[in-house]
């Protein structure tokens, strides 16, 4: 989907995706301030990020694309270039932003994790920002569905024209605005002290888990035992996530009682 007049076209999903980045690098100013961190290094751990991000997104979708890909086309330049203008897999954003920001902070000697943990609340928003424009665009759609909120894409970059789907796309950007709000608030009373990267990846790993059973564009992007290559990528995330908390409890309950009795 295009906004603008005929000669002046700006692609919606690269929009929300500009938006979402800016949305995110307002918030983080705002949280690293109040937190009492150098802006000048979160802007240089974001640019980190954001390549990264950009750049793992990019390496998962070739991979899970890999069959549908004629790579000996890739040596021409128009096919090249309409193979890596389009087509991102988050999960592979996810592990390459995180890659990208320990790069940045080992390279500049920056103490990352409370950046981290600051900042995650970003991280749901600018996800959500760019469902939006997955939605416009009519990529990572949902099942055919009669219902309320349903969609019918007269033109789109990948889903069928003309049946009604499930607006999975915009339930994602919905659950994850909540999700940001809530850390976002945790984040605003507690600082970096609070548990926002653990929410954020036990609550987004539930949640694209469930989500993907109502996407209609699973087999393109490979599964194996009837669970998409997502929905493996999710239970690893949630599953190390809850182990991570278990074993924070654990040491933390045992110190307590060393203090107590020690």
């Amino acid at each position: 989907m295009y906004i603008g007049r005929n000669d002046i076209a700006v692609p919606v999903y690269g929009l929300m995706v500009l938006t979402g980045i800016v949305a995110g690098v307002i918030v983080g100013i705002r949280l690293v301030k109040k937190d009492g961190l150098s802006v000048d290094d979160f802007t240089l751990l974001a640019a980190y990020t954001v390549l990264g991000g950009f750049t793992g997104a990019k390496f998962l979708y070739l991979w899970v694309s890999r069959d549908a890909i004629q790579w000996e086309q890739m040596l021409n330049l128009s096919y090249f270039r309409a193979v890596m203008s389009g087509g991102f897999v988050f999960y592979g954003g996810l592990f390459g932003g995180f890659l990208g920001l320990a790069s940045g902070a080992w390279i500049h000697g920056i103490q990352a994790r409370r950046y981290l943990y600051v900042c995650i609340p970003i991280l749901p928003l600018a996800h959500a920002f760019g469902r939006l424009g997955c939605g416009a665009a009519g990529c990572c759609y949902g099942i055919p569905y009669q219902g309320p909120f349903q969609i019918v894409y007269r033109h789109a970059a990948a889903a069928p024209v003309g049946i009604p789907l499930f607006p999975v796309q915009y339930l994602e950007a919905f659950i994850e605005f909540l999700l940001a709000a809530v850390i976002f608030r945790m984040v605003s009373q507690k600082g970096g002290t609070c548990r926002g990267v653990e929410l954020y990846l036990l609550v987004y790993s539930m949640t694209r888990f469930l989500l993907e059973f109502l996407r209609y564009d699973r087999v393109e992007r490979g599964s194996w035992k009837n669970l998409s290559t997502s929905q493996w990528i999710s239970l690893g995330i949630f599953i190390a996530a809850a182990l991570y908390i278990l074993y924070i409890e654990v040491k933390s309950s045992a110190g307590e009682r060393g203090k107590r009795y020690g």
